[in-house]
C-alpha cells in the first residue's frame, strides 16, 4: 500500500466510518486515486469545504464516530477554517485529511518563513492550529501508523474536537512500510478518587435544595442514561445550558428548564436559590452564566466536573470544589458509590417547587399566539414532530427561539452550535441526515439572512436526496440583530434588512433553481397543515415561512443602556421583561418555604 491506499484502509477497517466529506483538488491527486478504489467508504462532494467539514461534523454527531473530511490546499484549507472553528469550539470530534505542495517545497517556505513559495500555498500549520486539538504534517512515510492512530484518538478522547492531517502530495503516493493494523492504543480515562466523588454524593444527598446543571459534556461522554439514574437515586432537579438541552425531555418532572441568556425564568430562579450547583460538562461560558459572571448563583457551594484542564480556572466565578475528571468515569463512580453505601437523597419539597415554577414561568406566551412569528412557528413543529427525530438550529433568532421552545422528546436530539454559533450552520444537517440514514425526520431551522451563507449547498441536498426538513423563517434579514440594535438605541437600525441593501433574493426561485420541494406559509391559520405536509414529505423539502419582521426573544438577560452610553448588568434571576421587584422576591422566597 502507499500512504492514502493506508489511511483509506484504516478509515475502512479500523475506524470503521462509511462516508466522508470531499471536494478534490491538484494537491490531493494520490488521495484521490486511493479514495475512488475505496470498497467501503462512501462519498459526498459539497460545493464548498466549509460545509464539507460542518457535514462530517454532523455526520459524527450522529453516528458516534469521528467525521472525515478531504480537502485540498490553500483556498481550499482557508475555506475550511469556519467548519474547523466550529468543530473546536463546539467539541466536536472530526479529522481532516488536506494535501499540499511537494514536501520539500513547503519546509522551504516555512523554514524561511517567506509569504508563499507555490501557487495556492498557505502555512496550514499557522491556520490550523488555534482551531485544532492538533496538527500532523505528515512528511516521513514511516511516520503513517502512528500519525493516524494519533489523529482519530485525539479526536475523541477527553474533551472532543477536530485534527488536521496535512500531506504532502510526494508522501501521498509513497510506499507506506507500517503494519496493518497497526497496534492499538488504549488511554484510560481520567477520574478522581473514590473518596472525593463519595464526598460529592453526600453533599448533594444531605444538601436543602441542590441542583445539577447538564451540558453537552453528558451526551459527548455518552453518559445521558447515568444522568438520569443519579438524578433519581438522589431526588435532584437539572437545568441545561442550551448545548446539552437534549439530555433531558422536557416533560421529566426533574427537568427545571434551559439557562442563560436566553433562558427560562423558572432555571434561574432555581439557580439562584440552590445551595449545591453540581456542573456536569458545561464550561460555564457567559452565555450560560450571564455575563455579569459573579452573580451566578453566588448563595451555592459550587461543584464542577470537567474533563478539560484549560477550563478549570473560571474568569470571575468561584468554583468551590473543581474535579477534573471524565464524566463518563465520574457518574459510574458516583453511582457505584450510592449503591454501596446505601445513600439515597430526599428533595421532594425542592423538586415541586422547580415544577411549580416550571408551569407558572412557560415559554410560550400568551401574545406568541396571536401572530406568525418564530415561537408559534418552532413550537408547531415540535408538537408535530415525533420521538426519535433530529433537530437542528441556525444561528440568529432561530437558534434562541429553538433553544426555548422545542419540547424534547423521547430519543430526540437537538443540535445547537453554541460556541461558534456561525451563520450557515444549517449545512451541518446534511451530515447528520446521511448519519440518521431516514430512521426518522431530520428538521433544520435557519433565517433568510443565514440561508444565503451555504446556500450553493441545496445543489448537495438535490444531488443526493439528502432528506432534510428545511424550515425557513423568512424575516426579512438579521432579525436577531435588528432586536439587538433596537435593545441599545440603535435607530434606526442598521444592515439588517433589505431597506439597507442587504441581499435578501426569492427563497422561492432559488429554491425551484435547486430542484428542490418548496412549500410556502404566511398565515398562523395555515401553519398546522403546512408543517404537517413538510414533514410527511419524502426527500427533502424547504419551508419558507413568512414571519413577522420584529421579535423580541423573551425572556433574556438584556443589560440596561444608560445615558452616557454605558450599560448596566441586570441580575441573572430577573429576565426581562423584568418582574415587578415584589413579585420577584415572591417567587424566590418559595424556595425556603
Amino acid at each position: 500500500m502507499n500512504i492514502s491506499e493506508y489511511i483509506v484502509k484504516y478509515i475502512e477497517d479500523v475506524v470503521k466510518i462509511d462516508r466522508a466529506y470531499v471536494i478534490v483538488g491538484g494537491a490531493q491527486l494520490w488521495m484521490c486515486k486511493a479514495l475512488s478504489k475505496a470498497e467501503k467508504l462512501s462519498f459526498t462532494f459539497t460545493n464548498h469545504e466549509q460545509p464539507a467539514v460542518q457535514s462530517a461534523i454532523g455526520y459524527g454527531q450522529i453516528s458516534g464516530k469521528p467525521g472525515v473530511a478531504f480537502i485540498t490546499n490553500g483556498p481550499a484549507f482557508t475555506n475550511a477554517i469556519t467548519g474547523l472553528a466550529q468543530a473546536y469550539a463546539d467539541s466536536n470530534a472530526v479529522v481532516v485529511f488536506t494535501g499540499n505542495s511537494n514536501s520539500h517545497h513547503v519546509k522551504y517556505e516555512r523554514e524561511t518563513g517567506m509569504r508563499q513559495y507555490g501557487t495556492q500555498d498557505v502555512n496550514t500549520e499557522a491556520l490550523a492550529k488555534p482551531v485544532t486539538k492538533k496538527y500532523f504534517f505528515l512528511d516521513n512515510p514511516a511516520d503513517t501508523a502512528s500519525v493516524v492512530e494519533e489523529a482519530f484518538r485525539i479526536s475523541e478522547s477527553g474533551r472532543p474536537g477536530p485534527v488536521v492531517v496535512e500531506i504532502p502530495i510526494d508522501i501521498q503516493g509513497a510506499p507506506c512500510p507500517c503494519a496493518f493494523p497497526p497496534e492499538p492504543v488504549k488511554e484510560e480515562p481520567k477520574c478522581v478518587s473514590d473518596e472525593i466523588i463519595l464526598s460529592v454524593v453526600r453533599r448533594l444527598a444531605e444538601a436543602k435544595r441542590p441542583l445539577i446543571m447538564a451540558g453537552q459534556g453528558v451526551r459527548l461522554s455518552h453518559s445521558t442514561d447515568l444522568l438520569h439514574e443519579l438524578i433519581r437515586n438522589l431526588d435532584i432537579p437539572v437545568v441545561n445550558p442550551r448545548m446539552g438541552i437534549d439530555s433531558m425531555e422536557t416533560e421529566d418532572r426533574y427537568f427545571v428548564g434551559r439557562c442563560g441568556n436566553h433562558g427560562s425564568r423558572a432555571s434561574h430562579f432555581a439557580i439562584q436559590t440552590c445551595d449545591v450547583l453540581l456542573i456536569l460538562g458545561s464550561r460555564l461560558a457567559p452565555n450560560a452564566t450571564g455575563y455579569n459572571v459573579p452573580a451566578f448563583s453566588p448563595q451555592s457551594f459550587k461543584i464542577l466536573v470537567e474533563v478539560d484542564p484549560h477550563e478549570l480556572n473560571h474568569y470571575q466565578l468561584k468554583i468551590d470544589e473543581v474535579l477534573e475528571s471524565d464524566l463518563h468515569a465520574f457518574l459510574s463512580a458516583a453511582l457505584r458509590l450510592i449503591d454501596r453505601e446505601h445513600i439515597s437523597g430526599t428533595h421532594g419539597k425542592w423538586v415541586s417547587c422547580c415544577e411549580n415554577w416550571k408551569k407558572r414561568y412557560p415559554i410560550m406566551q400568551q401574545k406568541f399566539y396571536e401572530n406568525l412569528n418564530s415561537y408559534l412557528v418552532v413550537n408547531e413543529v415540535s408538537r408535530q414532530a415525533q420521538e426519535g427525530d433530529i433537530v437542528l438550529a441556525d444561528t440568529g433568532s432561530s437558534c434562541s427561539v429553538v433553544a426555548q421552545t422545542w419540547d424534547v422528546r423521547k430519543n430526540q436530539r437537538v443540535l445547537i452550535s453554541g460556541g461558534l454559533s456561525g451563520m450557515g450552520y444549517w449545512a451541518t444537517a446534511m451530515g447528520v441526515a446521511q448519519a440518521n440514514a431516514g430512521h426518522s425526520n431530520v428538521i433544520a431551522f435557519t433565517g433568510d439572512g443565514s440561508l444565503q451563507m451555504n446556500i450553493h449547498e441545496l445543489a448537495t441536498i438535490f444531488t443526493n436526496q439528502i432528506p432534510v426538513k428545511l424550515f425557513v423563517i423568512s424575516n426579512d434579514g438579521y432579525q436577531f440583530v435588528r432586536m439587538s440594535q433596537s435593545s441599545y438605541n440603535i435607530n434606526p437600525t442598521f444592515g439588517t434588512d433589505a431597506t439597507d441593501g442587504v441581499p435578501i433574493p426569492d427563497t422561492q426561485a432559488i429554491t425551484k433553481a435547486y430542484g428542490l420541494n418548496y412549500l410556502y406559509c404566511d398565515t398562523k391559520e395555515n401553519l398546522s397543515a403546512v408543517v404537517h405536509e413538510a414533514l410527511a414529505m419524502n426527500g427533502p423539502v424547504v419551508t419558507e415561512v413568512a414571519v413577522t419582521k420584529d421579535l423580541n426573544v423573551e425572556p433574556r438577560i438584556r443589560s440596561i443602556a444608560n445615558p452616557d452610553g454605558s450599560f448596566r448588568m441586570p441580575t441573572y434571576e430577573n429576565l426581562y421583561p423584568y418582574l415587578d421587584e415584589k413579585v420577584l422576591r415572591e417567587e424566590l422566597n418559595k424556595a425556603f418555604e
